[in-house]
């Protein structure tokens, strides 16, 4: 019987570049010497180039844990018959149930047909193949293993296609909530990584580099060089780099090389592109999904200069309307402008992110916006208020929160915040609430420096503007009084920036 299994070699069999892992393929077998011609009429078998790597299980016990430490094994030849009389069907059980492993191709091979009735088997059991240890001369092994090996090949193909498509749907989503042009192009450049690495068992050594095209320069971003520190002609690039970049620049497209690729990507106004240097070869899987990834980096692009359009729309919406109620009461719109930008800057100093300092810039200039409630008696009288007129300018800042509390806009809800709450003092002795100490919202004890500071040293139809020193006067004496006292710290230790944005903007 073992002669039979090694009649003839094949003639034709394809040769290994040996670039590739082996298939891998466990022999489960009691008999030592099924082991040994199977390991004989196998030993110069290739498939699609890559070799066999024969693991020898002599139970099922054995074999279990052979698949539990390699889940990767591509085909199972089995024994029915070992410790006991229906041991290889246990394991068939075990691999498909237990382990969960569906794509393992399992081949039944018996000298025992009789305890093993094939359609019973086939029927009840998640077998590929059943063959009588007789029928397997060498010619008809090298048959079964070159169509289970392309079953196994297919199958895992499929699941390498399901698993990167998941890996494209984590990657996009992760790239189209980034609104930030930085931010985007450092999380795609997480991502490309990410989306290559399909495999556990395949891990991709890939180093991605951003660049945004300003006419033949690129601002370099890695994740080691943070956006704007580096500028470099593209004619200065490395032979391998420049090359392919410029291809890819020149024909607008992604562009893929043997170990290296540009993802490019374009909207109405910037190109960004993306390099990468990997240590393999890049297969046709990796290829469409970078195509397909590079669509979705392109609709965020878009969003993107969209979002921005909007932002720098609702930004200049509120500064006009910042300026409108400034004019009404005789005030410059330069105010609005200094106090935004003194607001952002103390947020930063505090430890808020660049993110949310930028809306507190942006919502500031709407501080007042309850002044349109005000009558222009009250609010251009360039005299002392009787306690009646006082009693109606301390509305403002209500009226104001309920004028904004409505939209759904970020920026309004933080404008409505800053309106109500920038006239709250830190002793509790401020309106419209009388809030005390951290129960006044940061953005409300943000911008009351923010305005007091810029309102002392302007002109105003009722007062001179004050010089400098009795500013610094009031604040060091109003610390803990009126002002938070770490902001004003902050305030008063940073004076020089703000005296940069002071004189920027002068009236």
């Amino acid at each position: 019987m073992m002669d039979e299994l090694i009649l003839k070699e094949e003639d034709s069999i394809l040769k290994n570049d040996g670039r590739d892992s082996p298939w891998k393929i466990l022999v489960v077998d009691d008999e030592k010497g099924v082991h040994q011609v199977t390991t004989l009429a196998l030993k110069n078998f290739t498939f699609d180039n890559r070799k066999l790597k024969l693991f020898h299980a002599y139970s099922a016990a054995q074999a279990l844990e052979y698949l539990v430490e390699h889940p990767n094994i591509a085909i199972v030849l089995l024994d029915v018959v070992m410790e006991s009389e229906h041991a290889g069907l246990g394991l068939v059980k075990k691999i498909r149930e237990d382990l969960r492993n569906i794509t393992t191709r399992i081949v039944l091979r018996t000298g025992q047909p009789g305890q093993a009735p094939e359609r019973e088997v086939i029927q009840n059991y998640d077998i590929n193949d059943y063959k009588t240890k007789t029928e397997l001369t060498a010619n008809k092994l090298f048959t079964l293993m070159y169509a289970t090996l392309r079953s196994y090949r297919d199958i895992i193909t499929l699941e390498k296609s399901r698993k990167g498509l998941e890996k494209l749907i984590v990657a996009s989503r992760g790239i189209s909530s980034r609104g930030a042009l930085v931010e985007f192009i450092r999380v795609t450049v997480e991502q490309l990584t990410n989306l290559l690495n399909i495999e556990e068992t395949t891990i991709f050594s890939c180093k991605v580099t951003g660049y945004i095209l300003l006419d033949q320069y690129l601002e370099v971003y890695s994740p080691d060089n943070p956006l704007g520190s580096s500028c470099i002609n593209v004619t200065e690039l490395p032979d391998g780099k420049r090359d392919i970049i410029l291809s890819a620049i020149t024909e607008q497209k992604n562009i893929f090389k043997k170990d290296r690729f540009v993802v490019y990507c374009s909207n109405n106004s910037q190109i960004i592109l993306f390099f990468a240097q990997i240590n393999q070869v890049l297969s046709g899987l990796d290829i469409r999904l970078l195509n397909i990834f590079t669509e979705n980096l392109i609709v965020t692009l878009e969003n993107i200069q969209l979002n921005e359009t909007i932002t720098e729309s609702q930004k200049e919406m509120v500064y006009r309307l910042g300026e409108v109620v400034e004019s009404r009461s005789k005030e410059t719109g330069n105010h609005v402008k200094r106090m935004a930008h003194y607001s952002e800057l103390l947020a930063l100093l505090v430890g808020l992110d660049k993110t949310e300092a930028e809306l507190i810039k942006t919502a500031s200039p709407m501080h007042d916006i309850g002044k349109i409630a005000i009558p222009d008696a009250i609010l251009t009288k360039p005299g002392k208020l009787t306690p009646e007129e006082w009693k109606i300018v301390k509305t403002h800042p209500k009226r104001g929160y309920e004028i904004l509390e409505q939209s759904s806009l970020v920026v309004m809800s933080i404008s409505a915040i800053i309106a109500l709450t920038h006239h709250e003092k830190w002793d509790g002795s401020g309106y419209p609430k009388g809030l005390k100490g951290t129960d006044i919202h940061i953005y409300g004890r943000i911008t009351a420096i923010a305005d007091v500071f810029d309102a002392l040293g302007s002109e105003r139809c009722y007062k001179k503007a004050w010089p400098l020193d009795k500013i610094l006067s009031l604040f060091k004496k109003e610390t803990g009084r009126h002002f938070d006292p770490l902001l004003t710290n902050l305030f008063l230790d940073n004076l020089d920036k703000f005296l940069v944005i002071r004189d920027k903007f002068i009236d």
